[in-house]
């Protein structure tokens, strides 16, 4: 096993020295390593949210739920010590589970074992997920990500992640040593990606890629006219961001963070609808919802056979064909201005309330989905 040494740097009048800082024992450091990664989720990757914790698995409750920058379930097991083979075959139980799971059954486990042990409660994690990654094509699309976490490993376990990861698996070894310096804590954290094989990669999805592929889908169920009237409709009505995926326009509105930073939330979208190809569905978030809800009831009660409530999403779905586009276009047009309207009275006084604002301070505003 590799031996991680720290060392303080002193400096007096003869010039500089160094001091071996003293290694703390594993003991010490087990019983606050578990807590201490769900407080600090970032000490286990970048952009990730934590969804479970000692959720269950036909191989027994796996340590740590996550779901990455892109979309991607990933796996954490959990040790105490060091990394043994017996921890990469839990991973992997673990790992498999799942990926032979649906994703209702994906849901289900998040959102009945979210909000435990630390980790924030997610009530609805289709919406949930659909609303934070709009272009992934969905949360199994991908076997999980594996990452074993502990105190250290061993070399048979090493050489096993070794081999896996040449087989084409995705696995990541993740160790942490403790040290104590001067009465303070310090944690040093070591990652191992082994090197997988070249493969064949995509470039990630941009605005205008897809945008080709949501027109090519729209003129072969022959509604692309349609549904460039009707986003050029909602745009004008909802002065915020407009962002393609490839089967649907999302339609953003500036708000803030509760950190005060400044962001763009979905309040719209126009989906293709293949099960009625002539057909394009129009549909209003749960907050847009909230931000006018005795225009969308009225709206619902008006038109019902063609606003029809979701309530397990608490969504509006709006049906619209050729003709019923232009029954219902005055109407919407006094919904989508009840939401923008209802949505400000809500922001607080310092949120931009220009378009233009809040996507300059979106990364440009040219690659950066709605949340």
């Amino acid at each position: 096993m590799k031996k991680i040494q720290l060392w303080s740097i002193l400096k007096d009048a003869s010039g500089p020295s160094t001091k071996i800082v003293d290694a703390l024992e594993n003991t010490e450091t087990e019983a606050l390593l578990e807590e201490l990664l769900v407080k600090s989720p970032s000490l286990l990757g970048d952009e990730l949210t934590l969804v479970g914790r000692q959720v269950p698995t036909d191989g027994g409750p796996l340590d740590l739920l996550g779901v990455d920058e892109d979309g991607r379930l990933i796996v954490f097991e959990l040790k105490r010590g060091t990394l043994t083979r017996d921890a990469v075959a839990q991973v992997l139980d673990y790992a498999s589970d799942l990926a032979e799971s649906d994703p209702d059954r994906v849901a289900r486990l998040v959102q009945d074992y979210s909000g435990r042990l630390g980790i924030e409660k997610i009530d609805d994690f289709e919406d949930w997920y659909s609303e934070s990654f709009p272009d992934s094509p969905g949360v199994l699309a991908e076997a999980p990500k594996m990452v074993l976490v502990g105190l250290g490993v061993d070399d048979r376990a090493r050489r096993i992640v070794n081999y896996l990861a040449d087989a084409g698996l995705q696995v990541e070894l993740l160790t942490f040593h403790a040290f104590q310096s001067e009465g303070q804590l310090l944690l040093a954290r070591q990652v191992e990606s082994p090197v997988r094989p070249p493969r064949t990669t995509t470039s990630p999805p941009t605005k205008e890629s897809n945008l080709q592929v949501l027109h090519q889908s729209a003129r072969s169920l022959g509604v692309f006219d349609l549904l460039e009237e009707v986003a050029s409709f909602i745009a004008d009505n909802v002065p915020g961001y407009q962002w393609p995926g490839k089967t649907a326009y999302s339609f953003g509105l500036p708000e803030r963070t509760a950190e005060g930073n400044p962001t763009l939330r979905s309040y719209v979208r126009l989906d293709l609808n293949p099960k009625h190809p002539a057909a394009v569905t129009l549909v209003l978030y749960k907050r847009a919802l909230q931000a006018a809800p005795q225009d969308a009831e009225k709206f619902r009660i008006a038109y019902p056979h063609l606003a029809v409530l979701n309530p397990k999403h608490e969504q509006l779905g709006i049906s619209l064909d050729h003709d019923s586009w232009i029954k219902v276009r005055t109407d919407l047009k006094t919904l989508l201005s009840a939401v923008v309207s209802g949505a400000k009275s809500k922001a607080s006084p310092e949120q931009p309330t220009q378009p233009q604002e809040a996507a300059a301070q979106q990364a440009n505003g040219a690659d950066t989905p709605p949340a």
